[in-house]
């Protein structure tokens, strides 16, 4: 049995249909193309941290156009940057130890450092990948290894490990917005 459908009814079907997909495409173009200054304001505001994170994402000039996704992998490297630094930093405390006491924070913190930067490069394979929920996973482990490092008791990095939590914190929000 064949059912009858005719012009007047499939224009009920589709017209509202295709107002739907028109009017949510327009909103959502006009949300990816807002960039610069005025996305890092609104997307940093919604973070733990606001000051750290637009301090951070304003210091690359990329960010000045970038959209959501853009300001997602600046992060990213800038924190992949500071934690091959900060690695680099811990091993020269790490082989300057006069005392065992010493040697054995900063080797902690060492390990901990070389141990995220191996993670935050997994991690932005995966945002090439568009697997923003796995980068995101990792830059909370990566949290965690600077969290551990804060732990111990070396001063010559407690203002990189609370700069680095912080951002680590917000970045993760703002992956988050991703998916």
């Amino acid at each position: 049995m064949a059912m009858k459908v005719g012009v007047s009814d499939l224009c009920l079907l589709v017209i509202p249909v295709v107002l739907s997909l028109l009017l949510s495409s327009h909103y959502f173009a006009k949300a990816d193309n807002e960039i610069g200054k005025p996305l890092i304001n609104k997307t940093c505001t919604q973070t733990k941290f606001p000051d750290v994170c637009t301090s951070v994402l304003e210091s690359d000039p990329r960010s000045s156009s970038a959209n959501l996704t853009g300001l997602s992998r600046i992060g990213l490297e800038l924190t992949a940057t500071k934690i091959n630094e900060t690695t680099a930093e811990a091993y020269k405390l790490l082989i300057n130890a006069t005392e065992y006491y010493q040697w054995s924070m900063r080797s902690a913190c060492f390990y901990e450092y070389n141990s995220s930067v191996h993670q935050i490069y997994n991690g932005l394979e995966y945002f090439d990948q568009q697997k923003y929920h796995k980068a995101n996973e990792v830059v909370s482990l990566v949290n965690g290894d600077i969290h551990t490092c804060s732990t111990r008791d070396v001063p010559e990095l407690t203002g990189t490990n609370t700069l680095l939590s912080k951002f680590t914190t917000d970045l993760q929000t703002i992956l988050h917005q991703l998916y």
